[in-house]
């Protein structure tokens, strides 16, 4: 017996556990094609709750068009129930309104160096639809204006954390500041 056919009598929550280990970005490259019964573990929705493509040699050798068409997946593959996401330099407004749009568990975000995550349309979308799950925001090297936000803060009633680093234009953007008394110490 091949090392595929034992891995192949696994049952599918042992595979699962696996593949949530091993990490949806691995898993879409290939891990799941090892067999039948791998592709249907792959095809769970546990796989896909928590998808971290940040820090991942993926994310490095991959086009932002192929890296957006992967976190698309991931999103579809989850069906509704991603909780947790996370993604370095190719999320964009478009991705990440597709993300918010189908993930109403979404409650932790992390963004790094996304130059074009935040739009005016994007903020919209927020507005009109709250992130009522979003417990903790992370933004690293992000651009996005107090606006911007001011309107995902307002957005998300149950945000308990909220980490900002190197977002430079939320300096640059005056007229739309926060004001003093909506600032909590902890």
């Amino acid at each position: 017996m091949g090392e595929n056919d034992a891995a192949s009598l696994l049952p599918l929550d042992a595979l699962s556990s696996i593949f949530v280990s091993v990490g949806a970005v691995d898993v879409l490259m290939g891990a799941g094609l090892v067999c039948h019964s791998w592709l249907e573990a792959a095809k769970l929705p546990d796989v896909w709750r928590a998808v971290d493509m940040e820090n991942h040699k993926v994310v490095f050798e991959r086009d932002a068009f192929v890296l957006c068409a992967m976190a698309k997946a991931t999103v579809d593959r989850s069906y509704g129930q991603l909780r947790v996401f996370a993604g370095e330099r190719f999320v964009n407004n478009a991705l990440l309104k597709y993300i918010l749009e189908r993930s109403p568990s979404l409650a932790t975000l992390r963004l790094v160096s996304c130059f074009q995550a935040f739009s005016p349309r994007l903020i919209n979308v927020i507005r009109e639809s709250p992130l009522l799950e979003l417990r903790s925001l992370d933004l690293d090297d992000t651009y996005i204006t107090v606006g911007e936000l001011t309107a995902v803060l307002e957005s998300c009633p149950l945000l308990e954390v909220l980490r900002v680093h190197n977002c430079f234009e939320i300096y640059n953007d005056d007229e739309h500041a926060c004001p003093a008394s909506e600032i909590r110490p902890d």
